[in-house]
């Protein structure tokens, strides 16, 4: 881009980027200070490259505004519901819808279910892009999009059954690996600069759920 004389930029990042094992909200200045998560670890480190290198490019032209938004994990309309594919919300929905159209008594959750995450309604971080992109003057380097605050998994499963209609109960597979405790990102500088996520987590499965049901 920075060859092709494009002198503005909003780069998207990822919560991977940053330390795993913290408990305490992330903050900018987090990237690159500890161990990153092993397995997600080349992604993590080519996140971080990107970042860095707007922050040279922007370093070293003053006319160039290379900027980078970090979101938690997202969910929404479109997302991949498959099972090997998708990411912890499209998979509940899926698994609990599956459950109530078989009768299912019991639907198994991998852990136990308490590790925490913080999710952002995809639609949340479209708004947010277009502010950037009209705002892009004001725009911190690097800032982190999220809600604020997470939801263990247990959690995530109750709310997605209250929208889906399954009245089932939950067992827990201990065998299997909870992950990371905790993942949630500061989100005092987005709220600083003027925004805020709008979307709240049942109007955000509500949303998903009409979409998984439409295709």
């Amino acid at each position: 881009a920075h060859r092709a004389g494009i002198k503005k930029l909003i780069n998207l990042g990822s919560s991977c980027m940053y330390p795993a094992q913290w408990e305490r909200p992330l903050r900018e200045a987090d990237i690159l200070t500890g161990a990153l998560e092993p397995t997600n670890e080349g992604y993590a480190l080519a996140k971080s490259a990107v970042a860095r290198l707007c922050h040279y490019i922007s370093q070293e032209d003053a006319a160039c505004l290379y900027r980078t938004i970090i979101p938690c994990n997202l969910y929404g309309r479109y997302d991949s519901f498959q099972p090997e594919k998708s990411h912890l919300i499209p998979a509940i929905i899926h698994k609990l819808h599956q459950a109530r159209e078989q009768e299912q008594k019991k639907v198994t959750i991998w852990g136990d279910g308490t590790v925490r995450r913080e999710s952002l309604y995809a639609g949340d971080l479209a708004q947010l892009i277009v502010q950037a992109i009209e705002k892009i003057d004001t725009l911190p380097e690097v800032m982190n999009a999220g809600v604020g605050s997470d939801y263990s998994v247990n959690e995530y499963y109750a709310a997605a059954a209250r929208v889906v209609g399954y009245d089932g109960t939950f067992t827990h597979d201990l065998s299997k690996p909870s992950g990371v405790k905790r993942k949630l990102v500061d989100i005092s500088r987005a709220q600083q600069w003027g925004w805020k996520a709008s979307t709240n987590l049942d109007q955000g499965l509500q949303r998903t759920y009409e979409y998984y049901l439409e295709h």
